[in-house]
């Protein structure tokens, strides 16, 4: 079912309740403590996630949650400013796959799940993060 809402809202046909004046995703998201929640989800099960768990090995676990929090709090309208690096940087000689890409998405989701995101509001970042693959991939 939630794939099948994420297709419609992608191609227009559902949209998800309408966004309200001074709604901005963020505070859909729960804020910062519900961006802080995901992120802390979405790592947890990163690092759980046999298809991509390796990739995390030499990674400084902290300050990717940080990073992550102010990029996703960016992306979705927060007072956060994202100060790292630009993905195809920071992802540059990762050798990701697109089945890489694809995993570390669906966990992203199930931890929206997880801490209790809608699913039109979890669209809506995923729609966000999605154009983000042609940086990330690079196999």
């Amino acid at each position: 079912m939630r794939r099948l809402l994420f297709c419609l809202w992608l191609v227009g046909i559902w949209v998800g309740p309408p966004a309200l004046a001074g709604d901005p995703l963020y505070l859909r998201l729960g804020g910062q403590a519900g961006v802080a929640r995901i992120v802390n989800e979405s790592v947890t099960l990163w690092l759980a996630d046999n298809r991509i768990k390796g990739d995390f090995d030499n990674i400084n676990l902290d300050r990717l949650r940080t990073r992550l929090a102010d990029q996703i709090c960016q992306l979705a309208k927060g007072p956060c400013v994202y100060k790292g690096r630009s993905m195809r940087a920071a992802h540059a000689g990762l050798d990701l796959t697109q089945a890489k890409f694809n995993a570390l998405a669906e966990d992203v989701q199930t931890a929206m799940e997880r801490v209790g995101i809608p699913y039109w509001t979890q669209n809506k970042l995923m729609a966000l993060l999605a154009p983000m693959q042609r940086d990330v991939v690079t196999q």
